[in-house]
């Protein structure tokens, strides 16, 4: 067997580079596979059920509507959304990082912030499909409870919900990235951020994104009186959702390529 040609003929393979589409499609499928193990899915279904059961079981029969609104909105949307994107986004890599599986996929052809975005848009489908079933449910126990136009309004939670979750999630991705105790960090930016600078009655507070969500939320009347909030420019909180999730994004591409992540040091949180 000659050697030499067999060397000179593996070294004359052509390289692989996958498109960006292709690598997403892989990592979509690790994705969704890694969420539906028995090993999770009875926490799947305790998420998307559990606020839902919830609500209906926590008010009587009646006029409920201001009690629904502030379970779906003040504590579903503006609480609890923030604090799942701060765990499944802040520990998209981490957990892998853990479990040692990342330094296996980045041996694969493709670069480390084509891994960083695949693993984030993955993870933003993921979790749009489950917060989606979550209004579901919340529409079901709404109806059940006679609360007034139930399909207006999990429409119009929906329709924030989904630029909520993109840019939450890439304030996390970034914590994650920064710090093991990206939850600790996360919280403490809810505080300073979303919840302090956010209430002061200056400029300054549209660095708080919930103050854009809540502006968006008051194009539907009934939440338009239930938050005392004037409806503001759609324009306005759009552009200021996709410049904050494109800056922390692009952050944290910037971060993952340059940073070396050690799996020994992982596994000492």
């Amino acid at each position: 067997m000659n050697h030499e040609s067999t060397l000179e003929t593996t070294l004359d393979k052509p390289s692989i580079h996958p498109n960006f589409f292709g690598i997403l499609a892989g990592i979509w499928k690790l994705t969704w596979k890694s969420q539906l193990t028995w090993k999770k899915i009875y926490g799947l279904f305790s998420n998307v059920l559990g606020l839902p059961l919830l609500s209906y079981f926590a008010f009587s029969i009646g006029d409920q509507s201001n009690a629904f609104y502030m379970f779906t909105v003040d504590f579903y949307i503006l609480l609890v959304l923030p604090i799942t994107c701060l765990t499944v986004f802040g520990g998209m890599v981490r957990d892998d990082l853990q479990e040692d599986t990342v330094c296996f996929l980045l041996t694969r052809p493709m670069k480390r912030w084509q891994f960083f975005l695949t693993k984030y848009l993955s993870h933003l489908a993921w979790t749009q499909i489950t917060t989606a079933l979550t209004l579901l449910a919340f529409a079901l126990a709404g109806t059940l409870r006679g609360v007034d136009n139930v399909p207006s309004l999990i429409f119009a939670l929906l329709m924030i919900q989904i630029p909520a979750i993109v840019v939450y999630g890439a304030i996390s991705s970034l914590m994650g990235l920064t710090t093991k105790k990206y939850l600790v960090f996360g919280i403490i930016y809810g505080f300073v951020v979303e919840f302090g600078i956010g209430q002061i009655p200056t400029n300054i507070n549209t660095l708080a994104m919930t103050n854009h969500l809540k502006s968006l939320l008051a194009k539907y009347p009934p939440l338009s009186e239930h938050l005392g909030v004037e409806p503001g420019s759609s324009l306005t909180a759009a552009a200021a959702i996709a410049a904050v999730t494109i800056v922390f994004l692009v952050i944290s591409s910037v971060l993952f390529t340059m940073r070396e992540y050690n799996h020994s040091d992982e596994m000492s949180k």
